[in-house]
């Protein structure tokens, strides 16, 4: 079985809470401030530059050992596009379908409150589309990150299948990409992918690579390349004009990179295999932050509460506990049935690492 990573667990967790943090400056500024959707902590955005990094460095560590005939990698690629499906899209659903039930009972508590049939097809689909609100966005705004993620898995699987090197077929299908949307520019999904982001998943598969070929490198080293990435994601003045792979996306590989090289000294503490639950829930934080937010912003208005950091303290208090009673009330009891349900024991090297 795959090694358990302690360090990107945690880091997981730290990403998601960057992405909450975020939000919850981009509330109060619209709930306390008046200020307006637009004025927030933009670095906090880092957070899914991370999460793509680390899916890449995943999908590249529990496959590095693909199987040798074809019909053994079909086989491969089907589990494991399977369990990335699983792991990802019923969750995703029953937050989805969720706001819709909060739109359709309680509207005026939304700012985007509109329903249409065909945007939430898309959104259940993970299939970029124009939003009513004129947005290229699923119903869940968050869900954005998980239609890249899926065409990842995609991509990947496809990889598996064939038994091709799996970073230059990523790749190489990346840039048709891009060219593609150059020629029909008109294409919501090709102009939606088309984004240097999309690349940060190959920067995790490389990193995996590099752990699988040169196993561990000194965990000084792995400490000075942690704070070299997060000097380059949080203390570098970077424009709007700045790519964000140049920026966010070299700065989490680096990020990335550096945990992984530290995980014998993450490992061998205490408290960081307990503090791994929060990486696990990592993903209930993610996507239910977006109800708990603006909620507890406002409540917290209404009982007079205003200041910032107050505001940032109880709130991100509330998300993490949300979250974690999320994860375990929702999502680890429905992956738990659905492995049962769908899935027979698995080979050693396509092990699921959550």
């Amino acid at each position: 079985m795959p090694q358990e990573f302690i360090g990107i667990q945690l880091l997981r967790f730290a990403a998601a809470m960057l992405v909450v943090a975020m939000h919850i400056t981009q509330a109060h500024s619209i709930y306390i401030t008046g200020a307006g959707g637009g004025n927030y902590w933009e670095s906090g955005s880092a957070g899914v530059d991370i999460f793509f990094v680390i899916s890449g460095f995943v999908m590249g560590i529990t496959t590095a050992n693909p199987p040798k005939t074809q019909q053994s990698r079909f086989s491969a690629a089907w589990v494991f596009i399977k369990r990335r499906f699983m792991r990802i899209a019923p969750l995703y659903w029953f937050y989805t379908l969720l706001k819709v039930c909060l739109l359709l009972t309680l509207p005026s508590l939304a700012m985007k409150s509109s329903i249409d049939s065909g945007h939430l097809a898309a959104s259940l689909l993970f299939l970029p589309a124009v939003s009513p609100w004129n947005a290229v966005e699923p119903l869940l705004p968050v869900g954005w990150t998980l239609n890249f993620e899926m065409l990842f898995y995609a991509v990947f699987a496809v990889a598996i299948a064939l038994g091709a090197p799996r970073i230059r077929f990523c790749l190489l299908v990346f840039l048709l990409l891009f060219l593609a949307s150059q020629h029909l520019p008109a294409s919501v999904p090709l102009r939606f992918y088309a984004r240097s982001i999309i690349f940060e998943f190959i920067l995790g598969v490389c990193i995996s690579h590099a752990y699988v070929r040169f196993r561990r490198g000194s965990p000084g080293v792995g400490l000075l390349l942690f704070l070299a990435g997060l000097a380059l994601i949080f203390a570098v003045g970077w424009g709007p004009e700045t790519d964000r792979l140049t920026s966010w996306g070299f700065g989490a590989a680096l990020v990335v990179l550096g945990i992984v090289w530290l995980e014998p000294w993450t490992a061998r503490r205490h408290l960081t295999k307990r503090l791994a639950f929060f990486g696990d829930a990592s993903y209930s934080i993610y996507l239910s932050h977006t109800f708990v937010v603006p909620a507890g912003v406002m409540l917290l208005r209404k009982v007079g509460i205003s200041g910032a950091v107050p505001i940032m303290l109880a709130v991100s208090l509330t998300v993490v506990m949300t979250g974690c009673l999320a994860y375990v009330l929702i999502e680890r009891p429905m992956t738990n049935f659905l492995k049962r349900a769908f899935f027979t024991p698995l080979k050693p090297n396509y092990s699921n690492i959550n």
